[in-house]
């Protein structure tokens, strides 16, 4: 049977290509997107560029997704400044939102993280990754395992540059997301010296 590719990445091209640092959230009232978009750039003038060495494909849960070879101090750090220092700009979850939500999966620890900082996988549950398609049928996962190996080759593996974050915006609902700004990271990472 040959595999529809359009259709197995029709949910992560919603999103566009990315890895998270800081899960999607509705703006706390009192704060405009301008407001947002200021701090981010100051946050970000401060922040050194990091490289992961390798990354891989992977399945993750029922989907596929590039991921760190090696898990990354650094790049967990990152995020879980990301999601502290933001958090302020987010509307709390509600009781509407809990029950919208599929919440019987999570552990303790991420219904606590998903009530205190709206998403369930952040801090020692967040994983980096950048999704690669939707949910995929079991009996087509070697399939697609093969075909997306075929299709990135040796970018697969090839290192990861992160030095900088982009500020999406859902413009409504299940709309697609697009770039509402983009902010380098400007600090030289400081060198070891022995």
């Amino acid at each position: 049977m040959e595999t529809d590719h359009a259709f197995l990445t029709a949910a992560p091209r919603r999103f566009g290509f990315h890895g998270t640092l800081k899960a999607p959230f509705r703006l706390a009232p009192e704060y405009e997107i301008g407001d947002l978009q200021t701090a981010l750039e100051r946050f970000c003038r401060r922040l050194p560029a990091l490289t992961v060495p390798e990354m891989r494909i992977v399945p993750i849960q029922n989907a596929f997704a590039l991921v760190p070879a090696v898990p990354m101090l650094e790049l967990n750090d990152l995020a879980a400044d990301f999601v502290t220092a933001f958090d302020i700009y987010r509307s709390p979850i509600t009781d509407l939102d809990l029950a919208r939500g599929d919440i019987g999966r999570f552990n303790g620890q991420q219904f606590d993280n998903l009530r205190n900082w709206g998403h369930p996988n952040v801090f020692d549950q967040f994983r980096f990754h950048m999704t690669l398609t939707g949910p995929i049928d079991e009996l087509e996962r070697d399939h697609v395992a093969l075909v997306l190996q075929r299709h990135f080759g040796d970018l697969a593996t090839a290192p990861l540059q992160i030095g900088q974050v982009a500020l999406f915006v859902e413009p409504e609902p299940n709309a697609p997301f697009f770039v509402h700004s983009s902010h380098q990271f400007t600090t030289q990472r400081r060198r070891k010296i022995a």
